[in-house]
């Protein structure tokens, strides 16, 4: 693979630009490795014995027990959910609540944005404040209000990760405030209604945005336990199997940590195939006014 020579403009750097540059790089490759390293440590204990993690847990393990997989999936069981129900939960909360909240994040930015009616000001500031209030002690009325609505131990309970007013919302509304209304106005002359005009016109424009927020709450609520151990009890998840198997399991660590290991993967797969998404600038395109 070719370098470029001119790499972030090294060649007009200074010798102190060139050398913070450097820091900061050494300081994320620390970052980065410290994570991998955590990770092949869990593969690692994963494939011991308990006795091993204890005398050797940093060393290579001296036999290779790759039956601590399906012990591990046995093993891992809350009532009547075993390891593949409880993938299949996480898998559904996570999926299809991620695709729910930026869906309505996006419709609720644009309608904000773009459109104006009382009350849109006023839910734009409400977004900035409520950002910066503790989400903890709120489960308690949470409960109250999702047992009225019949909603706990429900599959319908995604509606609950709608993350309409908070940092999501901000992104969408940046997005959508930077693409002209051009394209808006020349859609509602041809006689396109408003949902053509978001559905046919907006959304495709922010499909980049709308691929890297879905990702992130698709990561939040793969890793979040807390909502799934409080409302989710009939339903459990994969993150709550784990955390009530480290409370009850004993000594049984190679087994605790193999599932560490496998509820990494699933975020290290779509991370790898995705990051361009992620990482790759979001283009605000559009004819600017």
């Amino acid at each position: 693979m070719k370098i470029k020579k001119n790499f972030l403009g090294w060649q007009k750097r200074s010798v102190s630009e060139r050398i913070l540059y450097c820091i900061i790089f050494a300081i994320f490759a620390l970052v980065a490795f410290s994570y991998l390293y955590c990770l092949w440590w869990c593969f690692m204990s994963g494939m011991k014995t308990p006795d091993d993690i204890v005398a050797k847990p940093f060393a290579l393990p001296t036999k290779w027990r790759f039956d601590n997989i399906p012990k591990m999936m046995a093993m891992l069981k809350i009532n009547d959910t075993g390891f593949w129900g409880m993938l299949f939960n996480s898998i559904y909360f996570s999926v299809i609540g991620a695709f729910f909240s930026a869906s309505c994040t996006a419709m609720l930015a644009y309608v904000t944005c773009k459109y104006k009616f009382p009350g849109a000001g006023a839910y734009f500031i409400a977004s900035l404040i409520i950002m910066i209030l503790p989400i903890y002690g709120t489960g308690g009325s949470m409960y109250l209000l999702l047992d009225k609505l019949g909603l706990l131990n429900s599959r319908l309970m995604i509606v609950t990760s709608f993350s309409g007013i908070g940092v999501y919302y901000m992104y969408f509304y940046a997005f959508f405030q930077n693409v002209s209304n051009t394209y808006a106005e020349a859609a509602r002359i041809d006689g396109a209604g408003d949902y053509t005009i978001f559905f046919r016109v907006m959304l495709p424009q922010a499909m980049p945005m709308f691929g890297a927020i879905f990702l992130m709450i698709w990561m939040a609520e793969w890793n979040n336990y807390s909502t799934a151990l409080l409302y989710l009890n009939e339903l459990p998840t994969l993150s709550v199997g784990i955390y009530l198997f480290r409370t009850e399991s004993g000594g049984d660590f190679d087994i605790l940590y193999m599932a560490y290991f496998i509820t990494c993967i699933p975020p290290l797969v779509i991370f790898a195939f995705f990051n361009n998404v992620l990482m790759s600038n979001v283009s605000l395109g559009g004819i600017k006014e």
